[in-house]
C-alpha cells in the first residue's frame, strides 16, 4: 500500500515555541493598544475637568443671578418706598394738626393706627427711620437747612429735626433735614437796636 501522505514534516525546528516575528507582531497590537487606552485616559481626565469648570461657572452663574434679582428687588422696593415718604410725612403732619382738636379725636386714633399700619409693613421690608438729634452732624446723612444757637446742644450737633431721615437695608434713602447748634448763643453781643 502506498501512503501518501498528506502532511509534509514541519520545517521549524521548534514547533512549540512563537516565532520572534509573531512575538513582534502581537507586541506592536498591544503596544498600540496601550498608548490608545493612555490617550483615552488623558481625555477622560480633561473632560472631567472641563465638566467640573463647567459645573462652576454654572454655579457662579446661578449665585450671581440670584444676587443680581435680589438687588433689583431692593431697588425697586426702595424706589417705591421713597415715593411714598412725602405721603407718610403729610399724614404726620395732618395727625398733628388734627390732635390739636379734640373733637377729631376718633379720627385720629382711626388714622394713626393705619399710620402704625405702614410703619410696620415698611419696617418689616427693612425701613428704618432716623431722628438724629443731638448727633454730631454728618454731611453724609444729614442734610442742614439751618443754624441756630441753642444751649442744650454742643456747637456742630443737631438741636433740632426739620424732617425726619430714611435707611433702607443699611443704605441712605433720604437725609434727615436738620438745624445744627451753633452752641450756647453769645451773651456778649448786644442785640440790635432801633435807630431813632
Amino acid at each position: 500500500m502506498n501512503t501518501n501522505s498528506s502532511q509534509e514534516p514541519s520545517t521549524d525546528p521548534n514547533p512549540g515555541q512563537v516565532s520572534d516575528e509573531a512575538a513582534n507582531d502581537t507586541e506592536a497590537p498591544v503596544s498600540d493598544l496601550m498608548v490608545q487606552l493612555e490617550k483615552v485616559h488623558q481625555e477622560k481626565e480633561e473632560l472631567q475637568q472641563k465638566l467640573l469648570r463647567k459645573a462652576a461657572d454654572f454655579e457662579n452663574f446661578r449665585k450671581r443671578a440670584l444676587k443680581e434679582k435680589e438687588e433689583l428687588r431692593d431697588s425697586t422696593e426702595a424706589f417705591l418706598i421713597e415715593d411714598l415718604l412725602p405721603a407718610i410725612d403729610t399724614l404726620k403732619l395732618g395727625l398733628d394738626a388734627a390732635s390739636k382738636h379734640p373733637a377729631a379725636d376718633d379720627i385720629t386714633q382711626g388714622f394713626n393706627l393705619v399710620l402704625d399700619q405702614f410703619n410696620n409693613i415698611l419696617n418689616q421690608r427693612g425701613l428704618v427711620e432716623t431722628n438724629p438729634v443731638g448727633e454730631q452732624f454728618d454731611p453724609k446723612v444729614h442734610e442742614s437747612v439751618s443754624q441756630i444757637a441753642c444751649e442744650e446742644t454742643p456747637e456742630g450737633h443737631i438741636a433740632e429735626t426739620i424732617r425726619i431721615g430714611y435707611f433702607f437695608k443699611e443704605k441712605l434713602l433720604r437725609p434727615a433735614m436738620v438745624a445744627v447748634s451753633t452752641g450756647a448763643p453769645d451773651d456778649s453781643e448786644e442785640p440790635p437796636t432801633e435807630a431813632s
